[in-house]
């Protein structure tokens, strides 16, 4: 047994743990993926000479979860900061026209273990929107690395050898010129005459200048990686031209000279944002919808959504090299956004005590209104420390003032109706704020609130009727460019939940016509409208659940002849349903008034209603209704069905 071997790994061992945990200390809820790259990395970090290829990490998610800064973190943790190399892949100056260069300028050794981050991938896509092919111009060489770490033979390799001896010969020559010029007008005048001046002039010989090192690092360091030599850059820089120009004969006589390079000792990690899996990430101006549901929904995308997503990118050859080590970033949930305002305000705070010797301290409405302006859950970290330094950091020069000329060493911060403030000796201090979604939300008048409770009461309570369970979230008083909106859950579909689906979507057109009446119905439905009949639609003529066998679709050269494009026959029919569920909407609304003003009255009163208020009004008044989680798809009992049948 190797024992300097199992010393080796044991040390290693308790490094890699000893980032796991410094990793987990740094990045909030992301423990999961940490686990997974830690893991990941332990065959390159412990062992790098059982590996033979590069290892792939790549790193997927929407922005701000934390995928550049964690590699970079990771790099720093394993003092691997002098072989680390990034690279942006949008990235097109003439320099970075290949990875090669990257990495043989990087003073990196090839056959070393290093680390490589190829970041924003999706801005090097190859195959555009519509399918087309994009000719790169740069990075061609990136395939070639994600394949076996190999780069191809370089025929020009001896050309550019010589071309960098015979410009170091030229400047070398020169150099020397330069010096017996300067030693010339130097030297003092001699009072000489005649023909002893002459013979003194001829005859004296030449001083040479000694210099330690003949070339500079760059060229030497070069020279080093075109000719794969072992000795160090520092040796080669002592070394004359005639000497390296023997070293290079020697090589060429070796004939691996032109070989690529090879870097079957590196980790590389791939990180990118594909919107293509992440669907939710296009919501940027979503700060309403609970963060949880948007971390529930992230966690249903795995390595075929990846692949496919890549396959609207990238050529299929080219998303194997890819392989299939995918990370993927979940969407932050509210506990770790809760927390990451809490640690970024607490940096403020323990600055401002260590400096000023004043311990402040803030109430959970200020997180609260962080929370509230600040959290856009598909876009990440970065609006909510923006927000934190907005409020908290742009005016506690106030409030550090105020204890400053009272003599105080402690001091509470709290806020109410858009202003912070503070109390002493129960005199009350305050200082305005701009809280912007909070403003939107307040600019809206009672009738818009009361327009858009009556409509999106009228979605929720006909979910909760059709489907058994209460919607995820409800929401009334929204800020972003939806007036309000109620989430669903997924559900493997069949011809009795689409028909519920379009009832759904007419909901809130019903409920405007029952509260208002036909002349005072709004605007507000006109996506539900889309919604229900894009649903019928599809349960006419791509589903054939209406007696329609053919699959229908609108005539548009070219087009397979074995299609039916008879779609004037189905507009009448895709009416008609959603006549029928428009009509069935309104029947069961009448038939539950009573649970539908109740639930309209609370949200009314509290300016909206959550799930769990929603569920205990509606079981008060029987509906019996069951709490789904979100990613619990909705489904009849298949499996019932199935015994019920093999047993007839």
């Amino acid at each position: 047994m190797n024992n300097e071997f199992l010393e080796r790994i044991k040390s290693r061992r308790e490094v890699l743990e000893g980032v796991k945990l410094a990793l987990k200390d740094k990045f909030i809820g992301i423990d999961d993926v940490i686990d997974k790259i830690i893991d990941s990395i332990s065959l390159w970090y412990l062992t790098p000479e059982l590996q033979f290829r590069p290892l792939i990490v790549s790193l997927w998610g929407i922005t701000g979860v934390g995928k550049t800064d964690l590699v970079r973190n990771l790099v720093k943790l394993l003092k691997f900061t002098d072989k680390f190399i990034e690279i942006q892949m949008d990235m097109k100056n003439d320099y970075s026209k290949n990875i090669e260069n990257f990495l043989e300028s990087s003073g990196i050794d090839s056959a070393e273990p290093a680390i490589l981050l190829l970041d924003e991938i999706q801005r090097y896509r190859t195959v555009a929107e519509d399918g087309s092919i994009i000719d790169n111009k740069y990075f061609n060489d990136i395939w070639m690395l994600l394949s076996d770490g190999k780069f191809q033979n370089n025929s020009q390799r001896r050309a550019e050898i010589l071309e960098l001896l015979f410009e170091e010969m030229y400047y070398t020559d020169r150099r020397n010129n330069e010096d017996e010029d300067d030693e010339a007008s130097d030297a003092p005048p001699k009072r000489q005459s005649g023909k002893s001046k002459k013979a003194n002039i001829t005859n004296a010989p030449k001083k040479e200048k000694s210099y330690k090192f003949k070339t500079s690092y760059w060229t030497a360091n070069r020279f080093k990686k075109m000719l794969n030599l072992k000795i160090s850059a520092e040796e080669i820089m002592k070394m004359s031209v005639e000497q390296r120009m023997e070293i290079m004969e020697d090589s060429l006589k070796l004939g691996n000279v032109n070989e690529g390079k090879t870097y079957e000792k590196m980790l590389i990690f791939i990180s990118g944002n594909l919107d293509e899996a992440f669907t939710m990430a296009e919501e940027v101006e979503d700060s309403e919808r609970d963060a949880d549901i948007y971390h529930e929904l992230s966690k249903r995308i795995n390595i075929i959504h990846i692949k496919n997503a890549l396959s609207k990118q990238f050529k299929p050859e080219q998303i194997a090299r890819f392989g299939n080590n995918h990370v993927i970033y979940p969407c932050l949930d509210k506990k770790s956004y809760y927390e990451i305002i809490k640690r970024n305000c607490a940096m403020i705070l323990n600055r401002v005590e260590t400096e000023h010797n004043l311990k402040i301290t803030l109430s959970d409405a200020v997180y609260d209104a962080i929370y509230r302006n600040g959290v856009f859950p598909t876009q990440g970290v970065r609006p909510a420390i923006s927000t934190v330094y907005n409020l908290l950091g742009s005016n506690l020069p106030t409030f550090l003032y105020l204890c400053l000329v009272n003599d105080l060493n402690k001091m509470h911060i709290d806020i109410k109706n858009n202003f912070l403030f503070t109390k002493i000796k129960g005199k009350r201090y305050e200082k305005e704020v701009v809280l912007d979604i909070d403003n939107i939300r307040d600019r809206k008048t009672k009738d818009e609130k009361i327009l858009v409770t009556v409509h999106e009461v009228g979605h929720a309570l006909l979910y909760a009727i059709l489907y058994k369970t209460p919607p995820k979230q409800i929401n009334v008083n929204s800020s972003g460019l939806s007036e309000g909106f109620v989430i669903n859950h997924s559900s493997i579909e069949n011809k009795t939940f689409l028909r519920s689906r379009i009832a759904v979507y007419l909901g809130g057109l019903v409920a405007e016509e029952l509260v208002f009446g036909e002349e005072f119905k709004s605007i507000g439905a006109h996506v539900d409208i889309s919604n229900a009949t894009d649903a019928a639609g599809r349960y006419v003529r791509n589903y054939a659940m209406d007696g329609i066998i053919s699959r229908i679709i609108k005539k548009e050269a070219p087009q397979p002849q074995e299609l039916n494009y008879d779609t004037e026959k189905t507009d009448d029919i895709i009416e008609n349903i959603l006549i029928e569920e428009k009509k069935r909407a309104k029947d069961l609304l009448n038939q539950n008034m009573g649970t539908y003003k109740l639930l309209v009255k609370y949200a009314v009163e509290n300016n909206g209603i959550n799930v769990e208020h929603f569920l205990e009004i509606c079981n008060a008044n029987g509906l019996k209704l069951k709490q789904t989680e979100i990613n619990d798809k909705l489904s009849y009992s298949y499996d019932e069905k199935v015994t019920k049948f093999l047993n007839q």
